[in-house]
């Protein structure tokens, strides 16, 4: 009866740890800086990790830093790897006014290749573990 009562003890000892150490869905935040080869930092838009089910996002700066998460940035993402795309990117061009000063008509032209604006199509990707790095800078081309 004894050695029951130490098992029970020593599992509740165990799952009380692993909810103060975090033993399920760890979230990390990670870092970086999102700039073109020439050094040049990438100064809006968002950063988006994506496994495949769900996407995580960092808004860019004006200097080419971002933090990820989820719908709160501080948030973190989980473990996994990920996918690496920059989303809003484009540069509004050719802005025509009224005489009221409102905007009536702009184009707009994107900053980065094609291949760094698409899921498909980028070959950036990032794992995300526990332990591992939490930096991930990313240099793209333009168009």
């Amino acid at each position: 009866m004894n050695n029951k009562k130490n098992w029970c003890l020593l599992f509740l000892l165990v799952i009380t740890f692993c909810c103060v150490i975090g033993c399920g869905n760890r979230l990390t935040k990670i870092t970086g800086t999102v700039q073109f080869s020439d050094g040049t930092p990438i100064t809006y838009g968002r950063i988006v990790f994506d496994d495949g089910k769900h996407s995580y996002f960092g808004t860019i700066k004006n200097d080419g830093t971002y933090i990820t998460g989820g719908i709160n940035p501080v948030e973190g993402i989980p473990d996994g790897v990920y996918k690496i795309w920059l989303a809003s990117t484009e540069k509004t061009v050719d802005e025509v006014y009224d005489n009221d000063n409102q905007l009536i008509s702009y184009s707009t032209v994107e900053q980065v290749a094609e291949k760094f604006r698409y899921v498909d199509k980028t070959d950036l990707v990032f794992e995300v573990k526990r332990g591992g790095p939490t930096t991930y800078n990313v240099v793209v081309e333009k168009p």
